[in-house]
């Protein structure tokens, strides 16, 4: 798996075929899939957008924003959407995300990484664990998971 800028045709190559759980995920967070599309888009001329690829295949879309939680804190947050190939077991996206969002984190000022998450996977916990997340907070099916900055002595 590899990463690179994202480019106007990796957008609608992976949101003309969405993973189902990606669909239901926006719907879920009380987005339609247009505005989805619209904030990607806005990430992306921000030149914080990424394209997943796996075997030169683009899968998965991942951008960055600065933001402020309730006190004022900067945090990093995440926005994701994939292919159903992203969730496919021998694509090595776990293994691979946690390398790359510790790349991101430093890239962006070791921020803690925010990430909610609609999903209703089982194993979405683990794979945010796995990738060195924490679970924060819950709100009804939504689930913001942090990664921590690095501590430097």
């Amino acid at each position: 798996m590899q990463v690179r800028k994202a480019k106007p045709q990796d957008l609608r190559t992976v949101f003309g075929n969405l993973a189902q759980r990606c669909i239901e995920e926006i719907d879920l967070a009380d987005y339609t899939l247009a505005e989805a599309k619209e904030a990607f888009r806005g990430i992306w001329k921000l030149g914080n957008l990424w394209a997943l690829d796996f075997h030169g295949e683009p899968i998965g879309l991942i951008g960055f924003q600065r933001d402020e939680i309730d006190v004022g804190v900067p945090v990093l947050a995440t926005f994701f959407v994939g292919k159903a190939k992203f969730f496919d077991p021998a694509v090595p996206s776990v293994r691979f995300g946690r390398k790359f969002m510790r790349k991101m984190q430093t890239e962006f000022d070791n921020l803690p990484v925010v990430s909610m998450c609609y999903g209703v996977h089982p194993e979405i916990e683990r794979w945010y664990r796995l990738m060195g997340y924490r679970l924060a907070e819950t709100y009804g099916v939504q689930r913001n998971f942090v990664l921590d900055p690095v501590r430097r002595l």
